[in-house]
């Protein structure tokens, strides 16, 4: 995974793009209005990352698998099977 950091746009970027290769992430999009010599810029701040596919598909497994582990966990506490 490479991070860019914050990242700032004109364009709203999109939340995911995907190439035949690389995975890239758009988080945390804000919009901003900043005035410069008498100019209004409008705007978007987000974090930007990339990732390989397989790095990608490895980091949706993760997820996938915790949040089955969290769904597990609250049909217990809920008594629900």
């Amino acid at each position: 995974m490479t991070n860019y950091g914050q990242m700032k746009s004109t364009q709203r970027p999109p939340e995911i793009k995907v190439t035949d290769t690389m995975v890239f992430v758009a988080e945390n999009i804000q919009s901003y209005t900043q005035v410069l010599e008498g100019t209004t810029i409008e705007g978007f701040t987000y974090t930007y990352k990339a990732y390989t596919k397989d790095e990608y598909i490895l980091l949706l497994a993760e997820k996938s698998s915790t949040l089955e582990e969290q769904l597990q966990a609250t049909k217990i506490l809920l008594g629900v099977e």
